[in-house]
């Protein structure tokens, strides 16, 4: 982001804060046509984008070159337009309207790119160029392929006419839900969300054995729910935490293993999991609040694995608690948890997540400027103070909005010609077809494709594209739409820890001057059950906490013995180091008790007990023979 003073500082500051109430405004009194707030939406982020976003990173980072200024004026213009005259457009949405519409079309199809590229890449502008050319060519293709040719009038037409091209589902989920949602995170980011987590993390743990590594699982994964981001997530905590880590004799690759698949998990934990979450609510139609409760075992996994690793390892290690001096006051509690509960009473009473983030986010302001009073004893310093506040969260939930909404129009502009080309449909078959209806198959080619999407996106453009390619596939095999959507996000997620592209092992690597290749590999071995629970959720949907409750609770007990299973194979130690051959066969215990076969987990149970008896006895057989030599 480009730090600007004088003029251009004063226009950011208008924009973002007029963003902010718009979005503010619309998600609490009503959103406008579909066109119409997203146009207006578009018109913040694109304007905003190329002042703020240089072409190229680290150029120009104190002023805008012309070429942006002419960029933000065209961006400004092309939403503006539609705003204006979206009603007679919507008569006849195969016409042009005039020469200057069909200049705008054009115009804004490539600055929306040009943003998404300068957001996250160049993987839109890449996929937005190749499908363009099958969509126009479409004709000369072989085979399952090939398709009608769609004509330039159709396609410019169809993207900005249309609610199915820049206009459609992922801009329209940006410009309410997940605006408002970004203003809440920012809000909570603001009033020091991850410093608090981080303090409940050493309260919690601080004195156990490996403290500091699972006060960073725990800051982490709280304050991930917030931020939504992996990356932001190590920023924030990671900063703090590996440090802790590093000087508690962890090496610098475990240090930012941890916090990566610390960080990582925050967006697949309820209540407040990434924006990935809410989008599939939207694709699905199904309630948020039933995405969260699916979420919660195999979150538990996640988290539950990692913790039994890290305990383990850290006996092994040596590595004991630390003296806590942390406290959180009664104001840090209220700040936090009070707009928390509000969000979470909403959703509970089946209001959207739009409501329950805008009264979330207004319970926060006036909690805060409570506790100011109560602080400061004077009503004009509080009111200084939640003023200055608001400005914060003001900049801070536009820089949010603008990452995202930039990404989804990307993204949306790619999904559009997916759809019109029925790709997606064509590669699901494949995918099917190869898979030979095979659904374990079927299931691993997900899982790579989602993983290599992953690897030059967020977690949210990656779901976005798997769900449009690979989430049909699976549902054609007879899997539920939430099962297989959630199994595809759970995959986008764990790309950010997956070599050789992964974001957050590039970002925790970096700030513990680690070897980030070593580090994705620990961050793998770390995560390991998170690689396994969707195949047997899959399977067994009990652990999405669906089913009877006999089969639930068998499916959970059973995860949770092969999780800690897993974890003490991960960590090679019990009360003594066990060799590999050990390790080898209590992992294997491990994964036979997530197999949802009565049958397979019993052998599990056994092959798991044996290993851990064994691994005693061979300690206690080498205490003796010390002994006796």
């Amino acid at each position: 982001m480009r730090k600007l003073n004088g003029f251009w500082k004063w226009i950011i500051t208008v924009l973002s804060v007029s963003l902010v109430i718009f979005q503010i405004y619309t998600s609490g009194f009503g959103a406008f046509p579909d066109i119409v707030q997203r146009s207006v939406h578009l018109f913040f982020v694109l304007t905003l984008c190329f002042l703020l976003k240089p072409m190229r990173k680290g150029k120009d980072m104190d002023k805008v070159p012309v070429i942006d200024i002419i960029f933000s004026i065209l961006a400004a213009g092309s939403t503006l337009y539609m705003f204006f005259t979206y009603q007679k457009i919507l008569w006849d949405p195969l016409q042009w309207v005039s020469p200057l519409d069909t200049f705008f079309a054009v115009v804004l199809v490539i600055l929306t790119l040009e943003a998404s590229r300068r957001a996250v890449g160049l993987t839109f502008p890449i996929m937005a160029a190749v499908f363009l050319i099958y969509a126009y060519y479409g004709e000369y293709f072989p085979g399952m392929w090939g398709h009608q040719r769609f004509s330039f009038d159709y396609i410019f037409q169809n993207f900005y006419h249309s609610t199915n091209g820049i206009w459609g589902t992922m801009v329209g989920l940006s410009a309410t839900m997940l605006a408002m949602f970004g203003i809440f995170g920012a809000v909570l980011s603001a009033t020091g969300g991850s410093q608090t987590f981080i303090k409940l993390g050493q309260i919690l743990t601080g004195k156990s054995v490996g403290g500091p590594g699972k006060v960073s699982l725990i800051a982490s994964g709280l304050f991930g729910m917030i931020s939504g981001s992996a990356m932001a997530n190590v920023v924030a905590t990671g900063t703090f935490t590996i440090p802790l880590m590093k000087r508690s004799k962890y090496s610098s690759e475990w240090s930012a293993a941890i916090s990566a698949v610390g960080s990582t998990g925050g967006q697949i934990m309820p209540p407040m999991m990434g924006a990935g979450a809410f989008i599939m609510a939207q694709l699905i139609s199904v309630s948020y609040l039933k995405i969260a409760v699916a979420a919660i075992v195999p979150a538990f996994l996640y988290y539950f694995g990692a913790f039994v690793a890290l305990h383990f390892l850290s006996l092994k290690l040596g590595i004991r608690g630390t003296a806590v001096k942390e406290k959180i006051s009664y104001v840090e509690y209220s700040i936090i948890f009070i707009p928390i509960i509000v969000f979470i009473f909403f959703l509970v009473s089946n209001y959207t997540v739009t409501i329950a983030a805008f009264y979330a986010t207004i319970a926060s302001i006036i909690t805060c400027a409570i506790c100011y009073f109560i602080r400061t004893k004077s009503a004009s310093t509080a009111a200084k103070d939640t003023g200055k506040l608001c400005f914060d969260v003001s900049m801070k939930g536009a820089s949010s909005i603008l990452d995202m909404a930039a990404l989804l129009a990307g993204a949306q502009i790619a999904i559009s010609l997916i759809s019109m080309t029925g790709f997606g449909v064509k590669l699901s078959d494949l995918i099917v077809s190869i898979g030979q209806n095979n659904l374990f198959l079927c299931l691993v080619l997900s899982m790579f494709v989602c993983i290599i999407l992953g690897m030059g996106l967020p977690t949210t453009a990656a779901y976005v594209l798997a769900a449009a390619i690979l989430a049909p596939a699976l549902i054609s095999l007879d899997i539920q739409p939430l099962i297989a959507h959630i199994f595809v996000f759970y995959f986008s997620t764990l790309a950010t820890i997956t070599p050789p592209v992964c974001a957050a092992v590039f970002l925790s690597a970096g700030i513990a001057e680690a070897n980030w290749l070593k580090t994705g590999w620990l961050s793998c071995l770390l995560a390991i059950p998170a690689f396994v629970v969707p195949y047997t959720f899959a399977y067994n949907k009990a652990l999405l906490l669906m089913g009877n409750p006999y089969n639930i609770a068998l499916g959970v007990i059973t995860a949770i013995i092969g999780v800690f299973i897993i974890g003490l194979a991960i960590a090679g130690y019990t009360n003594k180091r066990m060799n590999m051959i050990l390790r080898v066969i209590m992992f294997i215990g491990g994964i036979f008790l997530l197999i949802p076969n009565m049958a397979w987990s019993l052998i599990g149970l056994v092959v798991g007990g044996i290993s851990i008896v064994m691994s005693s006895d061979l300690n206690k057989m080498k205490k003796g023979s010390g002994q006796i030599g």
